[in-house]
């Protein structure tokens, strides 16, 4: 006989069949556990019941998790769990979501009347994460699928009236409920007010306690801007008791009722040490050591390295006027800089080409254009036309906020073509382009003192994988960086290799 192996699509359509055939065939059977279901039942179940479409059949769980997963749901001699709250912190990539997903489906199956909620930030991210993966197993797995339906962001378990329900961050719609478990995903990202009010209004009901529980998967965040996580951890892992679970290395905690798992250690075969490299050749240095590392850090860094920055000094060949060049523009009235800077592109590199900046007086302000004499090169409007003239600028890139009049005025003079930047997504992807293209050392420049000051004057602020070129200090001046980010982004876009 042949054999075959269907797409995950079909193996899904196949399995919805077999389903619909069962439920033809006969009752529901009503599963049944015993009041006193240990972590070690849990396992069992994952291990035999709760199916993945990686291995087209149960999910496997590492000994580290499976010791964690024993500790979390403990019991005491009366039945009541040792634990009213878990945190699960873990490194990216380690299955976090899918076994906080498989500890509410065993409990939504083997309890009377049990109710769940799955919290998120937003209602797409709460029915992607954990009860996305809750409905995936539900459908991989016909016997499961014969006692559960869901639609929406409802689970139902018909016939001991058990529910999962998936909700985003609403302390208005959600206070008061009466949850057996209340599950919060990336709990490191609820860094909301409407978060923190959910928090507090979603707290376990005395008519339940001891047998319910909070359980949050998360990994590290920013050291101050996580208003939820950090006490958490802070109370369990910093102040808590380290136990032993008898997996070496493991980071396990416990203060009174609350238990952490807070692993740093890559433990699962897929977590290789080329995916790491490759990795570290994506992310910024403080963002890779927080999800990977499962590590605080700020979201503050400095945006490039001084080794990386004189690694890309290098000889300019030499420029000819009707070669291709882009142009930035940065500028304030007063406190910072006008800065323009000029970048050609040879191959996959940039070259700096033409870097000026003008301070204003002190206590005084920069004077944009000299509006006798608009050619005057001592000023920057000068400066700009005469650029236009003498240079093949393909397109000037600059910040509207305080640019918006001169360049406008400028581009219907005919000077030239002129691109704002906004400073959300324009500037976040310009940003993190110019860090990549310095990592790389693709940015090649001449060492003007200038440019150079304002580089290293920049810190990077992080906003999940993007990123903003900032002031390290309110007195340092970064607007030939941001000018170079510009042009940069222009000199890919618009120049030929």
């Amino acid at each position: 006989m042949n054999s075959f192996v269907l797409s995950p699509s079909a193996e899904i359509a196949y399995r919805r069949e077999q389903v619909e055939r069962a439920r033809a065939r006969s009752r529901v059977r009503v599963v049944s556990a015993p009041a006193s279901w240990t972590g070690q039942d849990v396992i069992d179940w994952i291990t035999s019941q709760f199916h993945i479409p990686e291995t087209n059949g149960p999910m496997p769980l590492a000994d580290y998790q499976r010791a964690a997963l024993i500790e979390a749901l403990r019991r005491d001699t009366d039945g009541t769990f040792v634990y009213d709250l878990v945190l699960w912190g873990d490194i990216k990539k380690s299955i976090k979501s899918c076994i906080a997903a498989a500890v509410i489906l065993f409990q939504a199956l083997h309890t009377l009347y049990f109710s769940a909620k799955v919290v998120a930030n937003d209602q797409k991210q709460a029915d992607s994460r954990v009860f996305g993966f809750i409905t995936r197993a539900i459908d991989l797995n016909p016997a499961i699928a014969a006692q559960a339906t869901y639609k929406n962001h409802l689970v139902t378990i018909p016939a001991i009236h058990s529910t999962i329900e998936a909700i985003p961050v609403d302390p208005k719609g959600e206070a008061g409920g009466n949850d057996d478990l209340i599950e919060w995903t990336e709990l490191h990202a609820a860094t909301s007010k409407a978060a923190i009010d959910l928090w507090t209004e979603m707290t376990l009901s005395p008519t339940k306690y001891g047998y319910s529980q909070r359980w949050c998967d998360t990994y590290a965040g920013h050291s101050g801007e996580a208003p939820i996580l950090e006490p958490l951890y802070d109370k369990i892992v910093k102040n808590g008791k380290r136990l032993d679970l008898g997996v070496p290395g493991l980071d396990v905690f416990a203060n009174k009722r609350q238990f952490a798992l807070w692993n740093k250690t890559p433990r699962l075969p897929w977590q290789t040490p080329a995916y790491y490299a490759s990795e570290a050749d994506t992310l910024l240095p403080n963002e890779f050591d927080r999800v990977h590392k499962n590590e605080w850090t700020s979201s503050m860094s400095v945006f490039i390295p001084g080794e990386w920055w004189t690694a890309c000094r290098g000889d300019i060949p030499p420029f000819g006027k009707y070669r291709e060049i882009v142009i930035g523009i940065d500028a304030a009235v007063s406190g910072d800089c006008f800065g323009i800077v000029g970048l050609s592109r040879s191959g996959d590199k940039v070259e700096l080409r033409y870097a000026r900046k003008w301070t204003p007086p002190p206590g005084g302000k920069i004077t944009y254009s000299n509006v006798e004499d608009p050619d005057d090169v001592t000023y920057p409007e000068g400066e700009l036309r005469r650029l236009a003239r003498e240079y093949n600028v393909i397109a000037f890139g600059y910040d509207p906020y305080q640019l918006h009049h001169l360049c406008t005025s400028l581009e219907n003079d005919n000077v030239g073509y002129f691109r704002s930047f906004s400073q959300g997504s324009d500037r976040l992807k310009a940003d993190k382009q110019l860090y990549d293209v310095i990592r790389d050392r693709r940015f090649v420049h001449d060492g003007s003192p200038d440019l150079t000051e304002h580089i290293q004057n920049a810190n990077a602020k992080t906003e999940g994988d993007k990123l903003r070129i900032v002031k390290r200090s309110d007195s340092l001046k970064i607007d030939l960086a941001v000018c170079a980010s510009m042009a940069t982004d222009l000199a890919y876009e618009l120049l030929p290799e």
